[in-house]
């Protein structure tokens, strides 16, 4: 109740005796309804540009709500209140408010003009449909372009893996006649005249053993690498602690130095993937740990693991004679030693 009084209390501030507008229109219906009807349909557009606004930008996040647009909907909302107030004077001469709201909508016009003004040079480097048509046209024939390029190298690589493989097998198989003849040769040798060599020839024997049977071991790794893209991968959950443990016991028999070899492996997080590749690089990395660790009385290997957000790294630390560290790019480079 108080603030309808209070209300009423400033609208009479404007009260004065002029006559209504509709006393203008001899208060004859068809005048009258026809400028009111009008009047409170263009209000309502009006009042309805700004609320569509508001929709159209919180729909695209694309565009941002800048000083310009809030300008345009301060001034379509002071021009719906100007037609509001040309209905209410048909009845109550208001003309004071709505003479104070015509130089509200007056000053915001203004505004908006100036504003627009100093913005036409960016907006008159927006593009025009055309100028968009042509450029998703020439973007649609770059992707196109590039697609068939892609194709194109993408069967290019294939045909060169595929004969890169043929080759490998090829080389290989050429090279291992050799080497097993070397192998055999030096094994019959070993067995059949051991006795007429003397320490030297012995040793040298050896030697020719040795550099045949690391050969043979170069030339599997050549067939192994070879094979990786053609290996049909069976992801599965795998034990990590357990497959350590199995392969440093297959090292551990393989071992001729008969040497202790000694694995400190924390509780190893599982992980998901293709067991036998997953074998492979821990055979990889515990024989080479074997191997350049030769010299300590005591192989000592330490394993552990790191679990982060999105990955699991797993540490293998050796004692063995280490590697210069301006190599270390060079660390997983193919059939790289250090």
């Amino acid at each position: 109740m108080d603030g309808i009084l209070l209300l009423n209390s400033i609208f009479e501030i404007f009260n004065n005796n002029y006559m209504p507008h509709g006393a203008c229109y001899f208060w004859e219906p068809t005048t009258l309804w026809s400028n009111v009807l009008g009047d409170g349909v263009t209000a309502f557009s009006y009042y309805m540009i700004p609320g569509l606004l508001i929709y159209f930008v919180n729909k695209r996040k694309d565009i941002e709500i800048n000083a310009l647009l809030v300008a345009f909907a301060i001034f379509i909302v002071a021009c719906g209140t100007v037609h509001v107030m040309m209905i209410v004077n048909v009845w109550i001469p208001y003309y004071d408010i709505s003479g104070m709201i015509k130089i509200i909508m007056a000053l915001v016009s203004v505004g908006t003009v100036f504003m627009l003004w100093k913005s036409m040079p960016e907006l008159l480097k927006i593009p025009s449909p055309a100028a968009l048509q042509e450029a998703n046209d020439e973007i649609k024939s770059l992707n196109e372009n590039l697609e068939d390029k892609v194709k194109h190298r993408t069967q290019a690589l294939e045909e060169m893996n595929s004969e890169l493989e043929s080759f490998s097998y090829s080389i290989s198989h050429d090279l291992q006649i050799p080497v097993r003849a070397i192998l055999g040769y030096s094994a019959m040798l070993e067995e059949d005249h051991i006795d007429q060599l003397e320490e030297e020839g012995i040793r040298k024997l050896q030697n020719i053993s040795n550099s045949a049977l690391k050969m043979n071991e170069l030339i599997q790794g050549i067939l192994e690498f070879s094979r990786l893209g053609r290996k049909d991968k069976t992801d599965s959950m795998i034990d990590m602690n357990l497959l350590f443990n199995e392969s440093v016991n297959e090292i551990r028999a393989g071992e001729t130095t008969q040497k202790e070899i000694e694995l400190n492996m924390e509780e190893l997080p599982s992980v998901y993937g293709d067991e036998a590749m997953m074998k492979q690089v821990v055979n990889n990395l515990l024989s080479n740990a074997v191997k350049y660790s030769i010299n300590q009385e005591k192989i000592k290997i330490d394993v552990s693991a790191e679990v982060s957000v999105n990955e699991i790294t797993y540490f293998v630390k050796d004692y063995g004679i280490g590697f210069d560290e301006k190599y270390k790019h060079k660390m997983f480079d193919v059939f790289q030693r250090l």
